[in-house]
């Protein structure tokens, strides 16, 4: 469904010239959970961008369903961390979540059952009439996944969408995105800096090294599918894919300081 082939970006500045990402080859497969990790610094932002048609590579291609991205491409969404700056605070719920579709032109009939289901999806059957700015950090989130849902897309792309929010809505939102995943059937790439996170939720996690940019490892987590925040955690298989994962970014950091 997703392929990332050759992926190179660089910036280019009146005093330095930055290699975000310097060769980036993958594939996630239709209806699969990959989820991304890498050091701080390393272009995983930048990766999702260029996946998303909103930054132009410098040289290598994305394709999503065997089309081009050249530009924002139909049927993909993406969920990023800032749910404060992406949904707009003048606007009920529902009216948020509604919003693509509109742009989209989808029949009014049609988008208020979509904006329906999508809500009550991710809990929030009973807030449509309520304003972001009435919920906490942790609804408007599941809000911005709710809009994104209701696009009904192929693949969905999340950029660290729960660092900003604490420790147990963190762990509600993983399991909420999981169950909506298996539910919907979507193509979900996870970009996270939490490695316990990406062991968690993820059925592959592929590690990413320091700038620029190559995948250091492509590792498949053979947990069970049907996973809690407390057997899953305190699992040994667990704790060993925990601990793989975390001598790779060990080593992409001591990497990024010789280079």
């Amino acid at each position: 469904m997703l392929s990332v082939e050759e992926l190179h970006k660089v910036y280019d500045g009146k005093r330095r010239r930055v290699e975000a990402i310097g060769d980036l080859t993958f594939e996630v497969a239709e209806g699969s959970f990959v989820c991304v990790v890498g050091p701080s610094g390393c272009g995983k932002t930048t990766l999702l961008r260029c996946i998303a048609g909103l930054l132009p590579p410098t040289s290598g291609e994305v394709t999503v369903d065997g089309t081009k991205v050249s530009g924002p491409p139909e049927g993909l969404a993406v969920v990023f961390q800032e749910y404060g700056r992406s949904l707009f605070p003048w606007l009920t719920v529902a009216d948020n979540v509604d919003l693509p579709l509109r742009a989209a032109g989808t029949a009014r009939d049609g988008r208020r059952t979509l904006v329906g289901e999508a809500l009550d999806a991710v809990g929030l059957a009973d807030a449509h009439q309520a304003y972001p700015w009435q919920l906490s950090g942790g609804m408007q989130q599941r809000v911005a996944i709710a809009r994104a849902i209701a696009y009904q897309p192929r693949v969905l792309l999340m950029d660290e969408p729960f660092a900003a929010v604490d420790a147990q809505t963190r762990a509600d939102l993983e399991d909420l995105i999981r169950d909506v995943w298996q539910r919907l059937g979507v193509t979900l790439l996870f970009v996270t800096h939490d490695i316990d996170e990406a062991v968690y939720l993820g059925e592959r996690v592929i590690m990413l090294s320091a700038s620029p940019t190559h995948v250091a490892e492509d590792l498949v987590i053979d947990l069970p599918a049907d996973r809690d925040q407390l057997s899953t955690r305190g699992d040994a298989r667990f704790t060993e894919l925990r601990g793989r994962v975390y001598a790779q970014i060990q080593k992409a950091k001591q990497e990024g300081k010789t280079r």
